[in-house]
């Protein structure tokens, strides 16, 4: 991104939501992330991801978390008794207490038997997620694709909507008035206003109308403008959620980037989509594949590229604050799976970040002759098929 972005984009604020959160991969504290390319969040809160600097731990089937990421995330007060050993949360009326190595805990002064006691390790204290949070009156589901729990602390308002009818795309053309589209393909302009959520008449070149169902086939359809059909099929989605926030993005592949390696001022190509979002933005895979590099790179910060299941293209995608666990090179993985996060890593050394607004970048590229392709259009096809959010 250009040092423009760091200064003029403008992400709407996300704010702090209050939730409780976590979980993580089935493997002892302090091993996972030796064998991780990078950071690995394990927990998102209210469509956020949260990191933790301990680990959680799995024990009889029960996740266990820190109490610290449990007040930092929720803005529950979270008070720790240390003479009698007992951990106390209090939210929106409701008060939750439990003690040290004891399977009996209160909810609001009732008494409850636990299935696991909370314990310390490595001088924190680890709680049940699932108690906690249920307790506090919130949602929990786990991705057992992903190895990450999602927490909702309140219903989602902002959800995304798809096109009623998406399986006839029409690309526009010059001198196209709705009026005209609609009279050639046998519909009615209020329909394909209707389909495509369209506020006005206004139409630009190239723009895609989603014709409504009972339309003639498109004369100008998407796939005689894309270079493969391939890609149009089924088996690929968008790569956030349907409940997730991005800002409107334009086709910026083939842009100037004025950041290089050797910092010498030339002017490099940009090479994909860049779609910005708030950090923590949970992202997925856009189609079945092959993890074929994952880790640190120079212009990418922590970024993961997936050999279609076709072997046909690669998808990468750069600029993560974070991997979902377990990523590793020739893993495989599923269209709609939770892969990593938004971040803004990337143009310096390990670790770098900061220097452009938080956004993920996405790239598609040829496999045969390692050729960057546009994909603006393919994901505005993709994103009327977005994954559903696990709170739908």
């Amino acid at each position: 991104m250009n040092r423009w972005l760091q200064k003029h984009s403008r992400l709407r604020s996300a704010g702090i939501l209050g939730a409780f959160f976590v979980c993580l991969c089935f493997v002892a504290i302090g091993t996972a992330q030796a064998t991780e390319p990078g950071p690995v969040i394990s927990i998102v809160v209210d469509g956020r991801g949260v990191d933790s600097d301990v680990l959680p731990l799995k024990q009889n089937g029960r996740m266990l978390v820190p109490i610290r990421v449990i007040g930092e995330a929720t803005g529950a007060q979270v008070t720790y008794d240390a003479t009698n050993r007992r951990v106390a949360f209090n939210q929106k009326g409701e008060h939750v207490s439990l003690d040290i190595n004891s399977r009996l805990a209160y909810v609001n002064g009732k008494r409850v038997t636990l299935e696991t006691a909370p314990i310390i390790v490595n001088k924190r204290t680890l709680v049940p997620l699932r108690f906690v949070s249920e307790a506090l009156g919130y949602q929990v589901e786990w991705d057992a694709l992903a190895s990450v729990a999602h927490v909702q602390t309140k219903p989602v308002e902002d959800r995304a909507v798809s096109v009623p009818e998406a399986g006839n795309p029409y690309v526009v053309q010059q001198k196209d008035t709705l009026g005209a589209i609609a009279l050639r393909h046998g519909t009615t302009m209020s329909a394909i206003k209707q389909n495509n959520y369209l506020s006005g008449d206004q139409l630009t070149v190239g723009q895609i109308l989603f014709l409504p169902h009972a339309a003639k086939k498109a004369e100008h359809p998407l796939s005689s403008k894309v270079g493969d059909q391939r890609l149009l099929g089924k088996g690929y989605s968008f790569p956030f959620d349907d409940a997730s926030w991005y800002e409107p993005y334009g086709d910026s592949f083939g842009s100037d980037r004025e950041w290089t390696e050797s910092n010498s001022g030339s002017v490099r190509r940009h090479e994909g989509i860049d779609i910005m979002a708030p950090k923590g933005t949970p992202v997925y895979s856009v189609s079945d594949g092959t993890i074929n590099r994952v880790g640190w790179n120079t212009y990418g910060g922590w970024r993961v590229n997936i050999t279609d299941k076709n072997g046909q293209f690669r998808m990468y995608y750069a600029h993560l604050s974070a991997y979902a666990p377990g990523l590793r090179i020739g893993g495989e993985v599923k269209a709609g799976q939770l892969i990593g996060f938004v971040g803004d890593t990337g143009y310096g050394g390990t670790g770098t970040v900061g220097m452009f607004a938080p956004h993920l970048h996405f790239g598609l590229y040829r496999n045969d002759n390692g050729r960057a392709v546009d994909p603006y259009d393919y994901l505005r096809f993709w994103e009327q098929k977005k994954v559903v959010s696990l709170f739908a």
